[in-house]
């Protein structure tokens, strides 16, 4: 049961993460542990975008913390929030000239990131220049 559960709060996540904005600490401890443990791993990506210098300044290797992030292998619903706050590192290469649609096609797990990465939406990632 705790696992279905977790499916649809996963699941509900991925189609609508700033859901979880309204979330705090005194109603996340009425959840079951694998709840917490989802909602707070996943509220790290909503602080980053609310502090826009997390998401829009590179570290030494010119990576954005969308690049980090589909390195990491985060959920979607992470990976939308952070499109949310910089749409521009959609066409942003790291210093290898890697753009999030590579390091997402290298090294994430989930094909639902790379179709949203490639979606409608950011048909323009395609048209970046790439270095490769």
């Amino acid at each position: 049961l705790i696992k279905a559960c977790m499916e649809v709060i996963e699941a509900i996540y991925d189609a609508y993460p700033v859901a979880i904005d309204g979330m705090v600490a005194s109603q996340v401890q009425h959840f079951c542990e694998d709840v917490q443990a989802f909602i707070n791993n996943e509220l790290v990506y909503l602080r980053q975008v609310r502090d826009n210098r997390l998401v829009t300044i590179p570290d030494e290797n010119g990576q954005l913390a969308l690049h980090r992030a589909l390195q990491n292998n985060v959920r979607l619903g992470s990976i939308k929030l952070l499109v949310l706050g910089n749409l521009l590192a959609l066409l942003s290469p790291d210093n290898s000239g890697a753009l999030p649609l590579h390091v997402a096609c290298k090294h994430h797990d989930s094909t639902d990131v790379i179709r949203y990465l490639v979606g409608d939406t950011y048909t323009s990632t395609l048209e970046a220049v790439d270095t490769d």
